[in-house]
């Protein structure tokens, strides 16, 4: 058991799924569980980073901070493992998305879709832990917004393929709309001096139409590509201004 709690410890953090010292794991054996410790490096676990308790019973205080919540999702759900990890893609999506939907046949498959639970409770709250294990009778996996993420699995890797699948699939929505949202829009000749529509966002920095805010093109600029370089006008004599003539 050990050993696969470090592997797969290892996994999250080098993955990016946790930081150093975040996220929390934990399987079920037969009327107790097995938790990481509170505080514990899920990169660099040790045999005293484990901590044994009995699921209808009293968590001691070296257990993780959420022990709660595996504890009530023990008791609620047939899970026999449960990871908790604070993907950054995910948790930056579930701040303005009340659902993540998988983009992929995979994940739709294998994932359904997160929904993303809000409240004001701590992770530690016993109602917290009880709302957590009632999404999960439904769902693989649940978002909690400004917390992280909870799974549940038939062993340690079923819960945490759902954590990565999930990132991934936050990942690419992340870049997708980064990548419409920059994407430049074709400007006609009698189209310059008009309001952009619909989600194109103008950009002020001499390379878009400033959409009549703040300073337009610059000297040299143009507004449907790269700087063109930078001339010194020339004089009617055809010398350049400024300099004496021959």
């Amino acid at each position: 058991m050990l050993d696969r709690f470090q592997e797969l410890g290892r996994d999250m953090f080098l993955t990016g799924l946790v930081s150093s010292h975040t996220g929390a794991m934990s399987v079920r054996v037969e009327a107790r569980a097995v938790i990481s410790r509170r505080g514990a490096m899920l990169g660099r676990l040790t045999a005293e980073d484990l901590v044994e308790f009995p699921i209808d019973e009293e968590i001691p205080e070296a257990a993780a901070e959420d022990a709660v919540v595996h504890q009530a999702i023990y008791r609620g759900t047939d899970a026999k493992a449960v990871v908790y990890a604070r993907p950054p893609w995910t948790m930056a999506l579930a701040l303005v998305e009340d659902r993540l939907s998988p983009a992929s046949d995979e994940g739709s498959e294998n994932l359904g879709s997160a929904p993303v639970l809000i409240s004001q409770r701590t992770i530690d709250s016993p109602d917290m832990a009880n709302m957590i294990a009632r999404t999960l009778r439904e769902s693989r996996i649940v978002a909690l917004r400004g917390h992280g993420v909870f799974a549940r699995g038939q062993d340690l890797a079923d819960a945490l393929h759902m954590v990565s699948l999930l990132e991934e699939m936050c990942k690419v929505v992340h870049i997708y709309r980064t990548l419409a949202r920059e994407e430049r829009q074709p400007v006609g000749p009698n189209q310059q001096d008009r309001q952009p529509t619909g989600s194109y966002r103008p950009r002020n920095d001499g390379y878009g139409h400033s959409g009549g805010r703040g300073p337009g093109p610059g000297p040299g600029r143009r507004v449907d590509g790269p700087p063109r370089p930078f001339r010194e006008p020339r004089n009617p004599t055809g010398g350049r201004r400024g300099m004496p003539q021959r």
